[in-house]
């Protein structure tokens, strides 16, 4: 774009209010085939046009520079305000995303009924008065999660005064007490969820991008080559709405940032993360089901029914030391016209939530570049389809959700405060095909961990916590992570163990300081997998470990064997 075309589509753009809309002005630029559009700085409020999910799409978008530093998108209907689809070398700068009505109300807990079943919260003045379900308990103190919370899934809520929400569930008064703060989020109320969408792409660079609110995740990378870049990025909760007194205590009502299913995971640096409503920042993946398997075709179906699944050239493995198919061709049918076996079909409309059967209803039918003995019932997974290779470098997290891995890349120079930890886990049922391997983690400190809502029947019970779960309440024995390495990292206080690691083939652990653990009881979280809570270190169904160089400092009275492995 010549600067001259820049400047009139910039001054141009400067005679909009904050009533009108940067959308036409964007889009006919880059249907010219502008290189750089610039938007001018203001605050648009923007509605969805016509009968569509998203207030801004971008499609098939190729090598466009938009810069947007000083604009605040606006949302006034809870949907997806940016989706990025099948686009490639896009970079987006300086935009922020917020919602008016916001995704999300909160209060003060003023009663809590004598049987223990509900609590009323009076809305903070500026907020919505609605009753949105999903809440968080916060300490009026720290304004951050409550220690001791436990899982409140199943909530209900309803409206029993102009400004009070009712909240029921059994047992919720046990958690929420009068003087306690509570945030009450919902996900989009039309179209599609989340903030930013990024879909079958690849090479997107997001820079100076802030969500401040998200009718679900704030950002979600899912499908396509991948590859992209998110610098300088913040998930954070935004200024007070108008008429109100209090701070925000929510971000993004879901997640924070996910990358899922993609083949190259991406660099994520120097962003900052805060009260997002669940997991701070994942990269996942799924493992395939095979279904049939005849005539020189195989016939597998993803856990994750909202992905596009394995594409041509790519692997396929049955494990992480196991056999190896590349991808020759591929079609996606429905379950119906795959043509399976009818006790295949039995079992697959049988299958409930974490059962191995329980598998997208569609289909993938492929051919691979050499014969397989794979079986309906067995599971691979694919190296190619799990964000491999991400960097997450010098980013600050404090936010009471997950750093989640699924993948291998490199994890350094992060400062993590969440309860929740750092997990390292493909969390899949029973048998399931899993590997992850070439993992870094180094240079990190991580702080107040371990205290999230006690998770007896989680194997995810340290600060940093890498596990596979098998049958019955048993860590596998079989590698499901190889060749992994944690060095110079700080773990800081919390409660429960600072490092679990099960199921590692090539495991170096060198250079760590443990400082202050296990000076408060910790939670019963991984008593299933029999993974005791009064160690500092456990380490156990491993090989190839390396331990050295390690330190524990100031250990607590509630430590009892320090080191297991």
């Amino acid at each position: 774009m010549s600067r001259l075309a820049s400047l009139i589509l910039f001054f141009s753009a400067t005679l909009l209010s904050a009533q009108e809309d940067f959308r036409p002005l964007a889009n006919d630029a880059i249907k010219r085939g502008e290189k750089r559009v610039v938007i001018p700085p203001g605050t648009y409020r923007i509605a969805p046009k016509g009968g569509g999910g998203e207030l801004w799409v971008l499609s098939g978008v190729k090598d466009v520079e938009i810069i947007a530093d000083g604009v605040t998108m606006v949302g006034t209907k809870l949907m997806r305000a940016i989706s990025m689809h099948k686009c490639a070398g896009v970079t987006l700068q300086g935009l922020t995303v917020d919602y008016d009505p916001l995704p999300f109300t909160q209060g003060e807990v003023i009663a809590a009924a004598e049987d223990g079943n509900s609590i009323d919260v009076k809305i903070h003045a500026g907020y919505p008065k609605k009753p949105y379900a999903r809440i968080d308990v916060v300490d009026a103190k720290t304004r951050f999660r409550k220690k001791g919370m436990p899982f409140l899934w199943g909530t209900k809520a309803e409206m029993v005064g102009e400004d009070v929400v009712r909240v029921k569930l059994n047992g919720i008064a046990n958690a929420a007490k009068p003087g306690d703060l509570a945030s009450l989020s919902t996900g989009q109320e039309a179209g599609a969820p989340h903030a930013i969408s990024i879909d079958q792409s690849e090479r997107i660079n997001l820079r100076n991008v802030t969500v401040f609110s998200a009718p679900g995740m704030g950002i979600l990378e899912a499908d396509g080559e991948g590859g992209s870049s998110f610098t300088k990025c913040r998930i954070v909760p935004g200024p007070k709405p108008e008429g109100a007194t209090e701070e925000r205590l929510l971000s993004s009502s879901w997640d924070a940032f996910q990358s899922k299913t993609i083949r190259k995971g991406p660099l994520v640096e120097g962003c900052e993360i805060s009260h997002a409503g669940d997991d701070s920042w994942s990269v996942q993946s799924s493992d395939f089901l095979v279904v049939k398997n005849e005539g020189g075709t195989v016939v597998i179906a993803s856990r994750d029914e909202f992905t596009e699944g394995v594409q041509n050239g790519d692997r396929i493995r049955a494990g992480v030391n196991g056999p190896e198919w590349k991808i020759t061709s591929r079609t996606v049918v429905p379950r119906k016209d795959a043509g399976l076996a009818p006790e295949v079909l039995e079992k697959l409309t049988a299958a409930k939530t974490w059962d191995v059967w329980k598998v997208s209803p569609k289909c993938i039918v492929l051919t691979l570049d050499q014969p397989s003995d794979l079986k309906p019932g067995d599971s691979v997974y694919s190296p190619d389809r799990m964000g491999q290779g991400f960097v997450f470098r010098n980013n600050h997290l404090h936010s009471p959700g997950r750093l989640l891995l699924k993948a291998g890349g490199l994890v350094e120079g992060n400062t993590l405060d969440t309860p929740h930890a750092f997990i390292v886990c493909a969390e899949l049922p029973g048998s399931a095909a899993a590997g992850i391997e070439d993992l870094v983690i180094r240079k990190n400190v991580i702080r107040n961990a371990g205290w999230f809502c006690a998770a007896p029947w989680s194997s995810q019970a340290g600060a940093l916590s890498l596990t596979a779960t098998g049958e019955k309440d048993q860590l596998r024995s079989a590698p499901v992570f190889k060749n992994v390495v944690i060095e110079d990292n700080i773990i800081e206080g919390g409660q429960g163990p600072h490092l679990v690691v099960s199921s590692a083939e090539g495991l170096t652990v060198r250079n760590n300081r443990f400082v202050s653990p296990l000076t408060e009881a910790a939670p019963d979280t991984g008593a299933s997998y029999r993974i005791p809570k009064d160690s500092v270190v456990w380490i156990k169904e491993s090989s190839g470990v390396i331990y050295e160089g390690n330190r524990i400092e100031g250990q607590g009275t509630f430590v009892n064997e320090a080191v297991v492995k």
